[in-house]
């Protein structure tokens, strides 16, 4: 299926799609509801990440993570899964470095999209340990109306980035073609008819916020950590998945340091931490 696009070393460096690869990506995007972009990031970025996220994280088993998801909230960590976790992770270290969450080529790409005043709306890692269950199938949003909203553009559009190679034996994504296009009351489809595909430091999947899809089981004896970036339009808030907790955690400090054009991008993580520091005042 042609919804893998290869990224070019040249349009890495130069944060630019060729005009030719940004059209076979847009329109896997818009049939498809993904689009898997080889090869996006620098694999040294990458790698980077997982050394930080190993740092804060590597020594929780999923005895000790469900231990902690089970923490009343307000609560960074939540249980989606049978030894599977989804973290908040705070935007500092490795995690704060604009070539990730501002990656140029990206929002570039992204902006054809969601708007050139697009927001940052949720970054957080899934971490599905060995012996994690398949997930169970969904969208990561209800319908916005009773209706749905197949007919609609696009609202948000989830990034993910795998912080090691993921194989078929550790756990890739399942995903369902054209199903962000799929009619309300369609019956849910047959697991085994997904698509997935092995991925690599330095790939990333787009998924329109409508596609159905779902993490597979985690066969290996490797923990396997994804990254999640949330890109949505201004008027679009998740307050679905997110009600027990922040789905962005970056230090106000961390903020004000960023690069002036980040600025619109990280307007809700402004505002979440511009609360967290009154609370801290109060």
């Amino acid at each position: 299926m042609d919804w893998i696009v290869p990224v070019s070393a040249d349009e890495r460096a130069q944060s630019l799609l060729r005009p030719q690869t940004e059209r076979a990506a847009q329109e896997a995007l818009e049939t498809h509801g993904c689009v898997l972009l080889r090869g996006a990031f620098d694999a040294a970025l990458i790698d980077g990440l997982y050394r930080d996220f190993m740092a804060r994280y590597g020594a929780l088993d999923a005895r000790r993570m469900k231990a902690l998801a089970d923490r009343p909230p307000p609560n960074p960590l939540l249980e989606v899964g049978g030894a599977r976790f989804e973290i908040t992770v705070p935007m500092t270290g490795a995690f704060a470095d604009p070539r990730l969450f501002a990656n140029l080529l990206l929002l570039r790409f992204l902006a054809k999209h969601l708007g050139d005043d697009m927001r940052l709306s949720g970054f957080t890692a899934v971490v599905s340990h060995p012996g994690a269950t398949q997930q169970h199938t969904h969208r990561d949003h209800p319908p916005l109306f009773p209706h749905g909203a197949a007919e609609l553009p696009t609202y948000a559009i989830n990034v993910s980035v795998p912080l090691i190679d993921v194989d078929a034996e550790t756990g890739p994504t399942g995903i369902w073609p054209g199903s962000q296009r799929w009619p309300a009351g369609t019956a849910a489809p047959l697991p085994q008819t997904a698509i997935l595909c092995p991925v690599q430091r330095g790939d990333c999947i787009l998924m329109d916020y409508r596609t159905l899809h779902a993490g597979l089981a985690n066969r290996s004896a490797r923990v396997r950590p994804i990254l999640y970036m949330v890109y949505a339009r201004t008027w679009f808030f998740d307050e679905v998945n997110h009600v027990g907790r922040t789905p962005l955690d970056m230090p106000l400090d961390a903020i004000e340091a960023l690069p002036e054009y980040t600025r619109p991008l990280m307007t809700r993580a402004y505002a979440q931490a511009m609360r967290a520091r009154w609370h801290e005042t109060r």
